[in-house]
């Protein structure tokens, strides 16, 4: 079963329509499965970032320290 399936097999017990309860909860199993990649995607990007602007801002400091250096011996 794929995403979309569970997703419309969620709706479908929602709305109050007949759902077998096993096809409900492998509904519900596809639909956690997918959200915990999702989650681990997302913080692996999270901190992708972070470590990106913690670079960016040490690197900043060091060509401003750099440049303030030059300014005063130039």
């Amino acid at each position: 079963m794929d995403l979309k399936q569970a997703e419309a097999i969620i709706e479908r017990h929602e709305n109050g329509d007949m759902v077998y309860e096993q096809e409900y909860i492998d509904a519900l199993e596809v639909v956690n499965e997918h959200l915990a990649k999702q989650s681990s995607y997302w913080k692996a990007e999270a901190l992708s970032a972070r470590t990106a602007f913690k670079y960016t801002q040490m690197y900043s400091r060091t060509s401003l320290q750099d440049w303030k250096g030059d300014e005063l011996n130039g």
